[in-house]
């Protein structure tokens, strides 16, 4: 036991014992004093620097030692009052009580298991009324939900729906009869669990998907939701939820000895949750209120009573998310990984249809291309040391899967994270390497998700260290609600979406996109457009221009192929900026972002950057007002360019008619050399 619950459970037994004769309800103020004491000594422990849950389990203890005390009076008033008369019955936690998980304002549930047959909860018999009264002081407890219950009613409410099913799969004797409690827990497991495990299983991923859906779907939001929002404390929850349902695990470290999970993943999952749960704490304490919102303006505070103690406000607040981000994305990845290698999805229960089975025995058709097996949509790898044997196909094992629109298998993911360290300065040099990773990114439409696996796996940034940087950077700009990295990761799921769209107000972009012949420049120029936010300047798109030049270089791009990279970069800003503050019915102006783009092609690859990057940055940012004006500006310099190289070609058609008539009349001893150099 910890020093911090030793002195918890001794102010307990100092405090809590009432005088004889004393009923519980007359020294309400003995068990408020208590519970004020040891809120305030969690709140100085965490501040000190304690776990996230080693605060939650004491917080659960404190509750846990006046519930006890609370019920031990009232069972021996009841006894003392109709001797003989108290039936078995247990005090149980439910919920996030039952983990023993509570954060400083999280909700306490609690259950009377009883074992009487006749007791309802709008009827209840003389002894679980005074149990009630006893228990349940709401001034002293206004958050507790409780519940009365005989094995009975649990069976019916667990399985009336998913949550109850969770609440009591959870549940934990706090005091009282054991034996009963322990009946609960066989009835539960016979009645409420097996031959229930793929129902509670599809439910549980369809409120997985939809609570993902609601909070982002994304671990790399600029706000992130700790509770609910993806690679939130739920992730991890729901892994051990339907990891006990299917096998019984009651914590990760159970799913490794079973090798569901790596030792390493393990150890980032159960690191990763204790960070959460200790980023809530502080939370709550800091607003003295139930929120999981880590909105922007609570983060430097939250930061600076986590120890973040850098001067700059900026810099805290960067290095604080960036560990959240950090561990966020560990839950948010493993968990999804392992949910899938435990294949807990439930097979489809009707027979197929005569074109379904045919349409599923090609894609379950398995074969093997380059070291990797093709398997229902996905790639795995055919030997443990097919990266050891080739690096290259670290690289490769993504074109592959492109090519067939095959997604990473979870063995072979686990196999990249493990290989990366392959990634070295030669793997970075080979020709090869870069010329598959130019073929990815030729792939019009289908970059974005290719990118993001690899993004996820940490290849992306091993590849281009430029780019690897930009994970969990915060973006203090108050429009965007992404991190850096995440930002540009769906610019480029904008940019495939333009592949041909058939939404009218995206058409003229989608023609565009198909118009580009050289769509690697596009999508490389997109990825590299915020890599100047990885260092500290003042300007981060001429930062990045140098920087995204030089990873052109490495990819063995010609210098015009360079230049294009450089402007892209450098100018990504520069339409939208031009459209929203400058007269688009003026010449001189159109004139100018003209002589700004140089080309047509420059200007068609700025266009469809732009798009994607003002869509990438928030659902509301991109409007009709800017869709609007975007292509007024692009229509209006086209012609631009267009006027001034129809221009350009008749003088030079004049120039070319004037030369012919003076060398006719030019004297016979001029030469055509000294003729064409004066002329010129």
């Amino acid at each position: 036991m910890s020093k911090l619950l030793e002195q918890i459970q001794a102010d307990a037994e100092a405090r809590l014992v009432l005088p004889p004769n004393r009923h519980p309800n007359e020294e309400k103020p003995r068990y408020r004093k208590y519970l004020d004491l040891e809120t305030h000594r969690l709140k100085l422990a965490h501040r000190d620097g304690g776990s996230g849950l080693e605060i939650c389990h004491a917080r659960a203890r404190m509750l846990d030692l006046v519930f006890c005390h609370l019920m031990q009076a009232a069972t021996a008033l009841e006894r003392f009052q109709a001797p003989g008369a108290v039936a078995p019955h247990a005090l149980v936690a439910i919920g996030g009580y039952g983990r023993a998980e509570l954060n400083p304002h999280s909700d306490v549930d609690i259950m009377f298991l009883h074992s009487l047959p006749e007791a309802r909860e709008d009827s209840p018999l003389p002894f679980l009324e005074l149990m009630s009264r006893t228990m349940l002081m709401f001034d002293l407890f206004p958050k507790v939900g409780y519940s009365v219950r005989n094995l009975d009613d649990c069976v019916r409410v667990a399985n009336s729906d998913m949550q109850s099913q969770t609440s009591l799969i959870e549940a934990r004797l706090i005091c009282g009869d054991r034996d009963l409690f322990e009946r609960f827990q066989q009835t539960v497991r016979n009645k409420c669990i097996k031959g229930k495990e793929n129902a509670y299983i599809e439910a549980r991923m369809e409120d997985q998907a939809s609570r993902r859906a609601k909070y982002g779907d994304s671990a790399s939001l600029q706000e992130p939701n700790i509770k609910n929002g993806c690679g939130g404390l739920r992730d991890y929850q729901n892994l051990i939820w339907m990891a006990r349902f299917r096998y019984g695990c009651l914590a990760m470290t159970e799913l490794r000895d079973q090798g569901m999970v790596s030792e390493p993943e393990q150890r980032q999952l159960d690191t990763a949750y204790d960070f959460l749960l200790r980023v809530r704490n502080e939370l709550h304490y800091h607003v003295d209120r139930p929120v999981d919102k880590l909105t922007r303006d609570v983060q430097p505070a939250v930061a600076r009573n986590l120890g973040y103690t850098d001067r700059s406000l900026a810099q805290r607040v960067e290095r604080f998310m960036g560990e959240y981000y950090q561990h966020a994305r560990n839950i948010h990845l493993i968990t999804r990984t392992v949910e899938h290698r435990l294949a807990m999805l439930p097979q489809p229960r009707r027979l197929p249809t005569l074109k379904q089975f045919l349409h599923r025995r090609r894609k379950d058709a398995m074969y093997a291309v380059d070291g990797f097996k093709f398997v229902r949509g996905e790639v795995h790898p055919a030997a443990g040391n097919i990266f050891e044997e080739e690096p290259a196909r670290l690289m490769r094992v993504f074109r592959q899967a492109q090519l067939r629109g095959a997604s990473l298998g979870p063995d072979i993911a686990c196999l990249i994270r493990n290989s990366l360290h392959r990634v070295t300065p030669e793997f970075r040099k080979d020709p090869h390497v870069h010329e598959t990773f130019l073929e990815i990114l030729r792939q019009k439409g289908s970059v974005a998700r290719v990118l993001r696996e690899m993004h996820e796996v940490g290849l992306l940034g091993a590849f281009l260290p430029v780019f690897g940087r930009l994970t969990g950077r915060v973006q203090h700009e108050f429009y965007h609600i992404f991190t850096t990295d995440e930002h540009t990761l769906v610019c480029l799921e904008m940019l495939d979406l333009l592949h041909g769209t058939e939404d009218p107000t995206l058409e003229a972009y989608g023609e565009l996109l198909q118009d580009v012949e050289r769509p690697e420049l596009l999508y490389l120029g997109l990825l590299l457009h915020d890599v100047g936010k990885g260092r500290r300047t003042s300007d981060h798109s001429e930062t990045g221009s140098r920087m995204a030049a030089s990873v052109a270089r490495k990819l063995g791009l010609a210098r015009p192929d360079v230049d294009t990279i450089s402007f892209l970069v450098r100018h990504h800003l520069a339409m939208i900026q031009t459209g929203l503050k400058r007269d688009l019915d003026s010449p001189d102006e159109i004139e100018r972002f003209a002589q700004l783009v140089q080309n047509e092609e420059n200007l068609r690859l700025l266009t469809l950057l732009t798009v994607a990057d003002t869509r990438g940055t928030s659902a509301t940012l991109w409007n009709g007002f800017k869709n609007t004006m975007l292509r007024k500006l692009l229509v209006r310099t086209r012609e631009q360019l267009r006027g001034k190289v129809l221009s350009e070609r008749a003088d030079k058609g004049r120039r070319e008619a004037l030369a012919t008539e003076v060398w006719e009349r030019a004297p016979d001893n001029i030469g055509r050399d000294e003729f064409d150099a004066h002329f010129q």
